[in-house]
């Protein structure tokens, strides 16, 4: 059975899936990437990891038919190469050919947000429909488009910034430089700092108590348990959320009618406790929402069918 790898590179991780023909993924592995100073050394742990991945597997390079590669930053599809990619050493980089002569397998290389939308229309939720979204919420807010069942790049490859469309004119300012994005108010991170602005003003409420349990730890789920408690604290802020987000996504319903929009990252795993009341906000639309039935999977699998462009 021929099978495929593929790479899901973020901002701090990487994760390396070996995907097979029916598009499952068979075995994954992830490694920290923010320690990496050097273009070499992001690529030697990268490297290693597909040998130690293949060796635990019982995979060979023989089984192997491609490697496909999602980058965050500006890429170059045409050249194969990572123009930048915020923290990471990634300048000019040849990804392709630095693959390629390593492992000697065909290697393609696409935008991260769209190996997740690529991997969700061809084995995920959206696997029906033609016109597909896809926000991922996480650090930031991702996107990724398919018109008519292909990937939309636009110019320079930059199509799908859905986070970087404005809000709130008087909001924050975003590390893009524009004031008020979606990802300021409506991200993963935005929401952590909501909760602990709203638990330093309430330290005694049932969130400021559940964030107190876990040593002042607060992440993506932090809310979510404080809500399952009856925190009306924790409720309200979550509604805010609902609204913010909501927002965003009548913007993208409006400018493209997609079929389908996903929702993915980790807060998506709340299923429909996040996912029912952005439904009510948003009200009778013909463009389906939903959340990711593929988890951090979208990635890996994206980019190992991105051969089916």
């Amino acid at each position: 059975m021929k099978m495929r790898i593929g790479i899901d590179l973020g901002g701090t991780s990487a994760t390396v899936g070996i995907v097979d023909n029916k598009y499952k993924v068979l075995c994954k592995s992830s490694i920290i990437t923010s320690d990496c100073r050097t273009e070499k050394a992001l690529f030697d742990k990268i490297e290693e990891c597909i040998y130690d991945l293949m060796d635990n597997s019982n995979v060979t390079l023989k089984d192997i038919e491609s490697i496909g590669f999602g980058s965050p930053g500006s890429i170059d599809i045409e050249s194969g190469i990572t123009r930048r990619a915020g923290n990471l050493p990634l300048r000019n980089t040849p990804v392709v050919k630095i693959l390629k002569d390593e492992f000697g397998k065909d290697v393609y290389l696409d935008n991260d947000a769209n190996c997740a939308v690529w991997g969700e229309y061809n084995a995920g939720v959206a696997k029906e429909y033609n016109n597909v979204v896809m926000v991922t919420l996480g650090t930031g807010i991702g996107g990724g488009i398919i018109i008519d069942g292909k990937i939309l790049h636009g110019k320079d490859n930059r199509a799908g910034e859905v986070g970087h469309v404005v809000i709130d004119i008087n909001g924050k300012r975003c590390s893009c430089g524009r004031i008020g994005c979606w990802e300021t108010l409506a991200s993963t991170r935005a929401l952590i700092e909501r909760v602990k602005l709203e638990a330093e003003h309430a330290p005694y409420s049932t969130l400021g108590n559940v964030i107190a349990d876990d040593n002042g730890i607060v992440d993506g789920k932090t809310l979510f348990t404080a809500m399952k408690l009856g925190c009306n604290v924790a409720k309200s802020i979550f509604m805010d959320y609902v609204k913010l987000l909501g927002i965003g996504i009548l913007n993208i319903i409006d400018v493209l009618r997609p079929d389908i929009i996903v929702l993915g990252g980790g807060i998506s795993k709340e299923g429909n406790t996040l996912l029912d009341p952005v439904l009510n906000y948003i009200g009778e639309t013909s463009t389906l929402i939903k959340t990711s039935t593929l988890n951090d999977d979208s990635g890996i699998i994206g980019a190992a069918l991105l051969y089916l462009k």
